[in-house]
């Protein structure tokens, strides 16, 4: 059992600090170039969907484990290992944003491509085989020092009025979307910070279903204040001309950090981007070892989840995708649809306390995966413009609740998982 002593700002600043990491850093930032302040989206999302885990906290809190568990009450252990098996979907797009960040930083200091990307192949694979206990606070001191440096390069290019006017400025630029896409970034990272065993578990441990919600809503409240920052600096630095001859967008946030870090004292921009470095690298080893341990746990009796096999071939998802070319916040983006699809329609029915035999529930779930898995192929193949995300969240989904309505129809019987029954 999960100790819960958790007060409700130690709540918030673990939710914030789960989801300030280099694809929310330098996705953001990227974004900013051509969207404006409208680079600030994942981050609004992100607060948008900490508001609704807020709104049922206090009940999870109450059930005492993540929601995952519960789809193993639900419809049985066969449905949960296949849950286990598809969050691979969204992890592996979780891991390219990290190997697309260590590669634009190796890129930023002259590297050339193909060595970046097998160094930092490499780099992720070497430390996931470490303990990383104590390793991971080394990774979060370093996300830390470059929000210190962040906040810093702000002033120092004169963009503290331009936050000001952040909020305003991220309505207009909002129209630089098309209303599908938007609306599927919104939805595909809110769903994923409500179903994220990585937020659940800090839930799990405040000290009372109020101090869960209350923890939830600040923590809100801070991204959408983080939010704004890196489109701001991009925002500011590019009114000047400093960003002139970047050559790759990617690499927007670390080599303006990089610079104002030079500026600090000799060396400080090599650290700094040192820094950087070793948080893209922990970051990645840290969901190289997660996808790892689903796999043991969704195929057991193959191999212990120590065993490197899985680590290379969560490795090798996550460079297929990074491979793609695609924006950081748009790779995340398009498998978490996918995942979401999946799920969706059986979470759904988790919530209001209806359950599926398992072999019904897994054609549910396969159903969302298949529409949802073509319309993502088919995005990938050019077939699909802009809305394709869009296009495979709404289309996976909506397979996916036509077949569960046809295998619910006189199959449909209530539950009671702990306390979820209405």
């Amino acid at each position: 059992m999960t100790a819960r002593a958790l007060g409700a700002l130690q709540l918030a600043a673990l939710l914030v600090s789960a989801s300030y990491g280099i694809g929310f850093l330098f996705g953001s930032g990227e974004m900013a170039l051509t969207q404006g302040m409208a680079g600030g989206l994942y981050g609004v999302a992100t607060a948008l969907g900490m508001l609704a885990l807020a709104a049922f906290a206090g009940r999870l809190w109450q059930l005492g484990v993540p929601v995952w568990e519960l789809f193993g009450r639900a419809f049985g252990p066969p449905i949960q290992r296949a849950v286990a098996l598809l969050s691979l979907v969204w992890m592996s797009g979780v891991l390219a944003a990290q190997i697309a960040g260590g590669v634009a930083i190796a890129e930023l200091i002259g590297l050339p491509t193909p060595l970046s990307q097998a160094m930092v192949l490499a780099l992720i694979l070497g430390a996931s085989r470490l303990d990383l206990r104590v390793a991971s606070r080394v990774f979060a001191a370093c996300l830390l020092a470059s929000a210190v440096v962040l906040l810093y390069a702000l002033a120092d290019a004169g963009g503290l009025p331009l936050y000001a006017q952040s909020a305003s400025l991220f309505v207009r630029d909002l129209g630089v979307f098309s209303p599908g896409r938007w609306i599927s970034i919104v939805l595909a990272v809110g769903l994923l910070v409500c179903l994220g065993a990585d937020y659940h578990q800090f839930v799990l441990a405040a000290r009372r279903p109020g101090t869960a919600a209350a923890g939830c809503a600040l923590a809100a409240a801070a991204l959408i204040v983080v939010a704004f920052l890196p489109p701001t600096l991009v925002l500011a630095l590019q009114g000047t001309g400093r960003l002139d001859g970047l050559a790759d967008a990617k690499q927007v946030v670390p080599f303006a950090l990089g610079r104002a870090a030079g500026g600090l004292w000799p060396g400080a921009q090599a650290l700094l981007l040192a820094a950087l470095s070793t948080a893209a690298l922990g970051s990645g080893a840290a969901i190289v070892r997660a996808m790892a341990s689903a796999m043991a746990a969704a195929l057991p009796g193959a191999r212990p989840a120590s065993h490197p096999v899985w680590s290379v071939a969560a490795l090798a998802a996550g460079a297929l995708l990074a491979a793609r070319g695609q924006g950081i916040v748009d790779t995340m983006v398009s498998v978490n649809v996918v995942y979401l699809a999946s799920v969706g329609w059986l979470f759904v029915l988790l919530l209001r306390g209806t359950s599926l035999p398992a072999v019904k529930a897994g054609i549910v779930m396969a159903s969302g995966l298949a529409a949802s898995g073509a319309a993502y192929l088919a995005g990938w193949a050019g077939w699909i413009g802009r809305d394709a995300d869009t296009v495979s969240l709404v289309g996976g989904l909506a397979v996916s609740a036509i077949v569960g309505l046809i295998c619910a129809a006189g199959g449909r019987r209530s539950i009671d998982v702990g306390g979820l029954q209405r």
